[in-house]
Formats: structure tokens, sequence, C-alpha cells
């Protein structure tokens, strides 16, 4: 299994896991792997019965170090930083579905690229986040120098930037980057308990609050404002909130419409 591969599982009928599956080699991604991953996401987007995609690392030490840098040595790694290798990386944040990160070991480089695009994140005790750019004359991108002070206090992303160090799990927890710490055997299990939670919803309201908690972070809150208005205008007029507000005053599950 030296090449790797992106494992595909189906929840519940509705929950998509993802697994990163190259644990003899700390799940770094090879090119085929990347471009898999990214093309998988895409797959998964434009399906009606998917409503949450979960992402994990097979084994109990990584999630994934990122690019495999040796592949990379030895062809171009000026490729690293082209677009097409960076794409790959963020793709959780390109979606409309949300997707959760069970992060289960070392999240490090492009892995902490892809935590930060997800749009929630639990983890093992024994996780852990780092940006090792800064050791190896590399700038970090992939949303760690854009997206990573919203996520966590600027003096603490700060130092994780500056200096290179990990991250511990239970700072990440701390300091809010992550929702909870949840033993390794169960952490699957948990973040497809949040999907299934997430998959009762409307879709249209969760893509919504996706987008908009996203403008918010990637370019403004009074972009985010109007964004805000216009879809909540939109969305009060859609059969789900008529069936969500009979169900309640009727004292039952609503049934919503599976159309985004």
């Amino acid at each position: 299994m030296s090449d790797g591969e992106i494992r595909l599982d189906i929840e519940d009928g509705t929950i998509a896991v993802i697994t990163m599956d190259r644990e003899e080699k700390r799940n770094a991604l090879t090119d085929v792997m990347s471009a898999k991953l990214f093309e998988l996401f895409h797959e998964l987007d434009a399906r009606n019965d998917i409503r949450v995609i979960v992402l994990t690392g097979a084994g109990d030490k990584a999630f994934t170090s990122g690019h495999d840098l040796k592949q990379a040595l030895e062809g171009d790694p000026n490729v690293l930083f082209s677009e097409p290798n960076i794409k790959e990386f963020i793709v959780p944040g390109m979606v409309s579905k949300p997707v959760i990160s069970a992060v289960n070991g070392a999240a490090y480089a492009g892995g902490f690229c892809l935590a930060i695009a997800s749009d929630l994140r639990i983890a093992s005790p024994n996780a852990s986040f780092a940006s090792p750019g800064v050791k190896l004359g590399i700038v970090p991108i992939g949303g760690q120098l854009s997206m990573l002070p919203h996520l966590l206090p600027p003096a603490i992303a700060t130092e994780v930037l500056m200096l290179g160090v990990p991250l511990t799990a239970e700072r990440a927890e701390r300091h809010g980057f992550v929702s909870e710490l949840v033993e390794q055997g169960g952490l699957v299990d948990r973040a497809c308990e949040m999907g299934r939670v997430i998959s009762s919803m409307p879709p249209a309201s969760v893509a919504s609050i996706k987008r908009v908690l996203r403008t918010t972070l990637t370019q403004s809150v009074p972009a985010a404002d109007v964004m805000e208005f216009w879809r909540g205008m939109v969305a009060g007029t859609g059969p789900d909130v008529k069936e969500g507000l009979l169900a309640f005053v009727e004292r039952r599950p609503p049934l919503f419409s599976a159309a985004q």
C-alpha cells in the first residue's frame, strides 16, 4: 500500500466518510491521492443523497502530513506551490456540504490546511497541528496565514506559524480550534453522530449557513450581512420553513426536502 489510497464509506446513506489511507507514510498524499481527494469532494458535493462529509486518516498516528515531499523532490518542488497542488488542501471550504475533520493524529502542513478549511474539527487526544513551513524556508499558504488567525487567537496563530511548533490537541480545544476531544476509537463514530444531526436539517439552510459563515471569514462582515439577509429572505419563502413550523406546532419530527 505504499502508493496509498483514498477510501470512501457511506454511513446511514447520508454521511460520506473519506479516509486518507497511507498509514506507513503518515498518510502523506501522493499526487494521485491528492487529485482523487479533490475529485471525490466535488463528486460527493453533487450528490443529493449525501448531506455531510467526514474526513479522517488511517491508523492512530496521523491525519495526514500533507504532500509527499520525497515525491515532490524527485520532480519539480515548485509544483507544491502551484494552484493545482494547493486546491486539494482547501477543498473542504470549496464545497457546499458541511465537512467535519476527525483528526486522528498529526495534521501537519497540508493536513493542517485541510483541518483549517473544514467546517468542524474534532480530534483525538494525541492529535497535533503544525505549520512547519517556516523551518523549510516556505511561506505557509493554503489558509494558514489568512484563515488561521480567525480560528485561533492571533497570538497563538502567530506562535504556531512563526515558531513552527505543534499545537497540541488540548490547546487546540482550549482555544476553540477543535470542538471537542474524543478518544481514538470513537472519533469517527462521534463525527458521524454529529453528521446525523446535521443530516436531519434542511440542506438548503445548512448550505446557506456554511456560505455566510465562510464569507465572514474570507471576505468581510458587511459582505456576510448582505448575504445573510438575502439568503434568509429566500429561505423564508421556501417549503422547509412552513414544514418546520407545522412540525413544531404538531409536535412531530419535520420532513424537510432534500433539495439544496
